[in-house]
């Protein structure tokens, strides 16, 4: 029997790319998953719902930087499925623009779903998991957060860096409760975010020459890593940041 089955998660941003990998994977695992999204998703959640079955899944739309946003999406998985054993704080926005046309607005945005997110779910659910003996914290940040990737990245590298300095706090502040948080630090995995990046000339042969294993990463690549820790077997590991990135930033 699979070490999930039954686990409950949330994985916020789980309705697209790397977030649906990881909430199908967990699925498949036999865990139940609450897919939080910006509730701009909602059709994709449903799919994702339809697919894994209406008794393992439920769509959590709210905003995660919020406060009130994240109250809602704890006590909806809670009321759904008892308890919370896993949080995956996957939500990310990385917009790319010109640092002398970067507002303090779009900045201000950048650190809030990238960064104060992380915070806001990863507090509430400790305070829930603390009281039936830990839990699993597990973030999805950035290579960025380690490298300075793109000049057009300032906002998206900065709350990167700062959400796996968040990961390694978290890590030390709540192991006396049991609840364990790392992070799993993807390099490149095409997704409708990159796209359009990806697809200008050059871009992606010179990410291909830079790669030592010479491929793009896949969804499923981060989503095997997410599982690892968050398993049972990784009871050891808090604090972690793990690349993923066929060895790019090495």
């Amino acid at each position: 029997m699979s070490n999930f089955q039954d686990k409950v998660v949330i994985v916020t941003g789980g309705a697209r790319g790397i977030g649906r990998a990881i909430v199908e994977a967990f699925a498949r695992e036999g865990a139940k998953v609450g897919i939080g999204h910006s509730g701009r998703s909602e059709a994709d959640a449903q799919a994702i719902i339809q697919a894994v079955g209406q008794d393992r899944a439920i769509s959590l739309p709210g905003d995660v930087a919020d406060e009130a946003g994240v109250r809602s999406i704890l006590t909806k998985t809670i009321d759904a499925f008892g308890r919370v054993d896993i949080v995956v704080n996957n939500a990310g926005v990385c917009p790319f623009t010109d640092v002398l046309e970067l507002t303090v607005a779009e900045f201000d945005r950048v650190q809030a779903v990238n960064t104060r997110s992380i915070f806001l779910l990863s507090q509430a659910a400790a305070r829930h998991m603390k009281d039936q003996g830990g839990g699993a914290i597990v973030n999805v940040t950035s290579i960025s957060g380690e490298r300075f990737t793109n000049p057009q990245q300032l906002a998206y590298c900065t709350s990167k860096a700062a959400a796996n300095m968040l990961t390694r706090g978290l890590a030390v502040t709540l192991a006396p409760y049991k609840i364990r948080v790392n992070a799993v630090l993807p390099g490149t995995v095409p997704t409708d975010i990159n796209e359009a990046v990806l697809a200008a000339p050059g871009v992606t042969d010179a990410i291909l020459d830079a790669t030592p294993l010479k491929s793009l990463g896949a969804p499923d690549d981060i989503a095997n890593a997410v599982l690892y820790l968050a398993d049972e077997k990784a009871k050891w590991i808090t604090g972690t940041l793990l690349v993923v990135d066929g060895g790019f930033i090495a």
